[in-house]
């Protein structure tokens, strides 16, 4: 027996509600396949099986993949079957932690010995036991969707106490057809009367003895057009096949409904909105409110009003700026530079990297400069992240601004996509990006900037538009006073509200999203603008369902614009949100016609609370899904589609 001090470990339990536990070790290492284990005692609780990932030979954390399987198999099973009737054939969770740089998984002791060890001494009716328990683990998890991957002896345990048998280690396991354990079972089953059996090649059933043949006829059919499942033959056995489980999404049925109902009650409102803008004869003027070219390059004096330029930082609107151009040294400074003349590519090679002055000719904001060709584009797209401090919208803009220009994420969309203001994106790179991408945590945003973080320069099909974010510290989001800090809002094309999955402080509700809410009533006709909720550190509940049916352990990868598939989740994120009672973070869904929700993870993993640092790096998922949303709902992604994308 190991003798060695308690160990103290940061996990969480099936609910995904965190916990810390004091572990003390009193077994000895084994291996299971890509895993290791042992038992351990926890301070003032049971005894548990430890399963971990061994670092590499380097010291560097070991690959995820095995445990990730196993613990989002037996974390549906937890979901699935009732704590007070859990199957004797399964492994049970009790708690994991898949974030630090030695992930693991504690499940209640394993029952019995290997089947290895005892199956040539079984007795007949102990065999038949056996196998009806392996029968039955499978058609358990087959109604959880799981296929074991790996289906053989060495995987069964037999309780002789209880005459009984239990399937274990599921590091393979995969939601996929059931076809192939059910040929391993059949293979295991053969073993336990005919030891001498090895490799995968079929037996001959039919040189067996007439009962085992009966069991298993159709099972090793090549190709397996349609074997049976593990309920036919159970059934074969004179078994019950009845499951006592719970389906984890009806318990959300309620939740569906609901926003299926908001759903329509949004339509219904759209209908009678445009309705009554036919009635009036008007249309939507906002767009001709934003920043425009000139249609013509000359003019004439019968023409409208001079094109209006407005600015994302004062939000004042003035003719469009030829007032000079201004470039910016190395301590921020700002100096005016002579004009180039007349030549156009001298002209055209001074707007890149230089500035305009703003001329605020309400005097109410202090000196400030926008990129020269800010204006000289298509009108650009200004999206503000809203959300409580700690929420997670730094960390995801970093995600999003990382996903875009390192990792050319909007590419298979069609899009390009560079910095516009050089000096901002260097800043950005420097403090924000890079750290990043060496695995640290961000600091919170500091308060009393309301800058935006980038400004990059989008480009497709048919426009070239530039793209504002702005990212502001959440206690000035939720200030009461000082409108000037969130002034930002009430000239945003888009919104993103990011809400952290993490329960609020008891008593308190989210004042940042409250707060922007009143603030943005000052927009007109604000229900037209687009909107997406995200819902992030989604990766902190990535095994609970509906969460697990997007959160996946890879990285970002390409996701199409689906219109079903985006209703799909924004339907799961908005039953996940309300079944949690968290309905102040899903108001913005019933302010905004067109609005997405997203499941979302920035950095892909958590942080120690005593460190600043991801232990197995920063790798978001579906950080760039909010975003695209956005992209499509305005018109900068194309394609007849997409006008039902958020609808």
């Amino acid at each position: 027996m190991t003798d060695s001090p308690p160990t103290t470990v940061h996990c969480r339990a099936i609910d995904g509600t965190r916990h810390t536990l004091r572990l003390t070790v009193i077994g000895e290492t084994t291996i299971t396949g890509a895993l290791r284990s042992r038992s351990v005692s926890v301070e003032s609780g049971p005894v548990l099986l430890q399963k971990w990932v061994q670092r590499t030979t380097s010291g560097r954390p070991g690959p995820l993949g095995p445990l990730d399987c196993e613990i989002r198999a037996t974390h549906r099973f937890a979901q699935m079957f009732p704590p007070d009737d859990y199957p004797c054939e399964l492994p049970r969770l009790r708690y994991y932690d898949v974030d630090s740089e030695d992930p693991f998984v504690l499940l209640d002791p394993y029952r019995g010995v290997p089947a290895t060890e005892v199956v040539s001494r079984l007795t007949a009716h102990e065999r038949c036991r056996l196998q009806v328990g392996l029968l039955r683990a499978l058609h358990l998890i087959a109604a959880a969707g799981i296929a074991h991957g790996r289906v053989g002896l060495d995987v069964v345990r037999w309780d002789a106490t209880t005459a009984s048998a239990q399937l274990v280690d599921f590091e393979q396991a995969m939601p996929v057809e059931l076809h192939n354990d059910v040929r391993d079972a059949g293979l295991a089953i053969w073993r336990t009367a005919q030891p001498a059996h090895r490799g995968k090649e079929a037996p001959e059933v039919a040189a067996g003895d007439g009962t085992l043949g009966s069991l298993l006829a159709g099972v090793f059919v090549d190709p397996p057009a349609a074997p049976p499942l593990p309920g036919e033959l159970l059934a074969r056995l004179r078994e019950p096949t009845e499951i006592h489980a719970v389906d984890a999404r009806a318990r959300l049925a309620p939740d569906f409904h609901a926003f299926e109902a908001a759903v329509w009650r949004k339509r219904e409102r759209r209908q009678e909105d445009e309705e009554r803008r036919k009635r009036a004869g008007g249309r939507w003027p906002r767009l001709r409110s934003l920043v425009k070219r000139p249609t013509s390059p000359a003019r004439h004096d019968n023409d409208e009003s001079p094109a209006l330029a407005r600015c994302p930082m004062c939000l004042d609107s003035y003719p469009l700026p030829d007032n000079g151009l201004w470039r910016r040294d190395n301590q921020g400074r700002y100096h005016e530079i002579p004009a180039a003349g007349q030549d156009g590519l001298k002209r055209g090679l001074d707007l890149v990297n230089t500035y305009r002055r703003c001329p605020n000719p309400s005097q109410d904001a202090t000196e400030h400069f926008l990129p020269a060709n800010y204006f000289a584009h298509d009108p650009p797209l200004v999206v503000a992240m809203i959300g409580r401090p700690g929420a997670g919208k730094t960390h995801l803009l970093a995600a999003m601004v990382r996903g875009i220009v390192e990792h050319n994420g909007l590419t298979p969309y069609g899009l390009t996509a560079v910095p516009m203001d050089l000096h901002r994106h260097d800043a950005y790179r420097t403090s924000f990006l890079e750290p990043v991408g060496r695995g640290l945590r961000l600091p919170e945003t500091p308060e009393r900037l309301t800058d935006p973080a980038e400004i990059l320069l989008i480009r497709g099909r048919n426009s070239t538009r530039p793209l504002v974010l702005f990212d502001v510290a959440g206690e000035d989001l939720q200030a009461v006073g000082d409108g000037e800090l969130a002034r930002f809002l009430v000239g945003a094309d888009a919104m993103i509200f990011v809400h952290g999955v993490d329960p609020l402080p008891e008593g308190r509700g989210d004042q940042a999203l409250e707060m922007s809410l009143a603030r943005l009533q000052a927009v007109p006709d604000l229900g037209r603008l687009p909107a997406a909720i995200v819902a992030t550190k989604s990766d902190r509940l990535r095994y609970q369902a509906p969460v697990d049916s997007w959160m996946r352990s890879e990285r970002d990868s390409f996701v199409p614009v689906d219109p079903k598939q985006s209703h799909l989740e924004s339907g799961d994120v908005y039953a996940f949100l309300h079944h949690r009672q968290e309905y102040g973070a899903l108001a913005p869904f019933t302010v905004f016609d067109r609005c997405t929700l997203h499941f979302v993870s920035a950095s892909g993993s958590e942080s120690a609370p005593d460190k600043q640092e991801f232990p197995r790096g920063f790798h978001p998922s579906r950080a760039l899904q909010p975003l695209v949303a956005i992209l499509a709902m305005t018109g900068v992604l194309e394609g007849p589609e997409l006008r039902h994308i958020g609808t």
